[in-house]
Order: structure tokens, then sequence, then C-alpha cells
């Protein structure tokens, strides 16, 4: 999967939210900080994206409901075209 179509996934499930800006935001500062590249994202790399992002969500979120939001994000990345 390209790592932009896997970023805008992520946000767009994360947008109604927390924001489209934090959500895209944050999305793009884990990917960097775990050194996924631009071109292509790793399903395991796409795991640690979703684990760090579920982290911060609890913050604003609460542990259930972020717990909900990334399970949201897993079934969509899973989608036509996306993870196996």
């Amino acid at each position: 999967m390209v790592t932009s179509d896997a970023v805008q996934v992520m946000v767009s499930v994360m947008a109604p939210y927390i924001g489209d800006t934090m959500a895209r935001s944050a999305t793009e500062v884990h990917c960097r900080k775990l050194g996924v590249q631009e071109a292509t994202i790793e399903p395991e790399q796409i795991e640690q994206v979703l684990g760090r992002l579920e982290v911060g969500l609890h913050i604003f979120l609460g542990r259930e409901k972020s717990e909900s939001v990334i399970g949201l994000a897993r079934a969509a990345l899973r989608g036509p075209g996306g993870l196996p």
C-alpha cells in the first residue's frame, strides 16, 4: 500500500473525533518517527503507526473509544486495495 493512501485512510477515520489537522499531523509525525518511507508502507509498519496513534487517542477519547476508532481504521485499511 502506498504510504500516502494509508495515511489518508487513518486521517479520514480519526478526523471526526480529533479534527483533520490534528489527525493528519499525528499520523505524519508517527510515520516519520518510525522511519516509514514515502513510497510504501508495510503491514507491520501500519500496525506500529496505529498502535502509537491509539495511545495518543487515549488522552482525547478515552481507552474504549480510541480502541473503537483504531478498529475502524484497521477495517478501512483492509478494504479494497488495502492490507491483506
